[in-house]
Order: C-alpha cells, then structure tokens, then sequence
C-alpha cells in the first residue's frame, strides 16, 4: 500500500517536473520569437482609441 502511494506521487512530481520545463522552454521561445508576443495583454495594454460619433 505505501509503496503504492510513492510511486503515485512520484508520477505526479514527474508529470509536474515535465510540464514545468516545457512552460519554461516554451516562454523562452516566445521571448526570442518576438517580445512583445511573450508580454502581451501583462505588461504591454495598448487601448486603440474610437472616433467618437457626434449626432
């Protein structure tokens, strides 16, 4: 039964292991592909202004 449970949590810290590294590798890529790409809608919110219609 323990020894159940440890390879169950070791296949879980896996699984996190590898999804962690696949985001890191991921917004490594983003960042060298273009910047703004990797920090868009965070830190770069551009507002488009609107015409505004007078009546």
């Amino acid at each position: 039964m323990t020894s159940d449970i440890i390879e169950i949590w070791a296949g879980v810290l896996g699984l996190a292991y590898l999804a962690a590294l696949g985001l890191y590798f991921e917004m490594l890529s983003a960042r060298k592909r273009s910047h703004v790409a990797a920090s868009y809608g965070f830190d770069h919110r551009h507002v488009r202004s609107q015409a505004v219609k007078i009546r």
